[in-house]
């Protein structure tokens, strides 16, 4: 694993698609433990609907970064600096993501919008799987893509 500072350079699209699968694979897994070990911790209400059951996990994780990889490639294939774009891009993304789980911490918000009860901890799980795959996201696009 190289975590020296990458090459900004332009990527072939095949190694962007690698990129979004190893993201992809590795966010769903990541994300799947901190779910097993965060639910025995938190105990989340059964009917919070994101904590329900692992499926909920994998799809989102799955659907936002496939998202995520398109955005990497028109980012490759229409800026000079795809990295620092992109870094920021996803940044940006990330923390507007996170607001409407610190909104879950209101009294009632998640039951009223057909969620479930969120308890603090259940959040705090949620916010710790985001903060997993954005993580990942960001190494496997702006590092493991550009090693050789």
């Amino acid at each position: 694993m190289n975590l020296a500072k990458p090459t900004d350079g332009k990527l072939t699209t095949k190694r962007v698609w690698m990129a979004g699968g190893l993201s992809i694979l590795g966010s769903v897994i990541a994300n799947l433990a901190v779910y097993w070990v965060g639910r025995t911790i938190v105990n989340p209400d059964p009917g919070f609907q994101p904590l329900a059951g692992p499926g909920p996990t994998i799809f989102f994780t799955v659907a936002f970064l496939i998202a995520a990889t398109l955005v990497y490639l028109a980012i490759n294939a229409y800026t000079k600096q795809p990295v620092r774009i992109f870094t920021i891009v996803a940044t940006v993304v990330f923390l507007v993501g996170l607001i409407p789980d610190f909104l879950l911490f209101g009294e009632g918000v998640a039951a009223s919008m057909g969620m479930g009860v969120a308890t603090p901890g259940a959040v705090v799980l949620l916010i710790i799987m985001h903060i997993v795959a954005f993580a990942i996201t960001l190494w496997a696009f702006t590092r493991w893509a550009h090693s050789r």
